[in-house]
């Protein structure tokens, strides 16, 4: 049997305006052609563990630039989060990319699969506005350098992510949660946080998130206890 890479269905040279349910409602060659490789691809990887979450790069689109190789709608980025159930903690470098590539969409959707915005992103964020601002000031003309201010969507993704980051909360069966000194359930407890409390995550990688307190007190909460809203 013919063996398929991610790279066979989507790779820098490709651009695939069709969506997932257009496999089933439309029927033209290079749908179809599509179709038989992605089915493929599934065959041969099944779980998660046979996909490396790395791939899903491939799905976040540039349009800021005016000599665009390559696009995927998507709703594919979206179609492989929920084909594999990966799960949030896997998306942090894909957000960096999404931010930095001024992908909107691709950020709404990862959010929506249950990443937590943390002060990174924003940082991220305030970079790439900064970087833009620079590309504007140049004024290139044609060029791969050449940067579309009307495709620019880091405005609009700043202050999405603000808005993401400002609805940071605890949320706890127990009504409470535990700050820890360092990432451990065996670690010392400097302070309970009430469900329902704002919290400023600083550092949203692994298992055991970096936050702030609105009291000002630093330490380490699980991910799952912390729901944005």
């Amino acid at each position: 049997m013919e063996k398929i890479s991610f790279t066979d269905l989507f790779n820098e040279g490709t651009i695939i305006k069709f969506t997932p349910n257009d496999l089933i409602n439309k029927s033209n060659n290079d749908i179809q052609e599509f179709k038989k490789k992605l089915q493929l691809f599934e065959e041969q990887n099944p779980v998660i563990a046979d996909f490396d979450v790395k791939n899903l790069s491939a799905l976040i689109n540039n349009e800021t630039f005016f000599d665009l190789q390559y696009y995927t709608d998507s709703s594919w980025l979206e179609y492989f989060i929920q084909k594999y159930k990966i799960d949030a903690s896997k998306l942090e470098d894909l957000m960096a990319l999404a931010i930095r590539q001024e992908d909107f969409n691709a950020v709404k959707i990862l959010v929506k699969h249950g990443y937590i915005i943390s002060k990174k992103d924003l940082v991220n964020a305030a970079d790439t506005e900064n970087e833009a601002q620079e590309k504007l000031k140049e004024n290139k003309t044609d060029g791969y350098e050449s940067y579309i201010a009307g495709n620019s969507r880091i405005n609009l993704i700043s202050s999405f992510l603000r808005q993401r980051y400002d609805t940071n909360k605890i949320q706890d069966p127990d009504g409470y949660t535990n700050l820890r000194k360092d990432k451990s359930t065996a670690s010392e407890v400097i302070q309970k946080v009430k469900s329902g409390d704002f919290i400023e995550v600083l550092d949203n990688s692994g298992d055991w998130f970096l936050v702030k307190t609105k009291d000002g007190k630093e330490g380490y909460i699980y991910r799952n206890r912390i729901k944005s809203a």
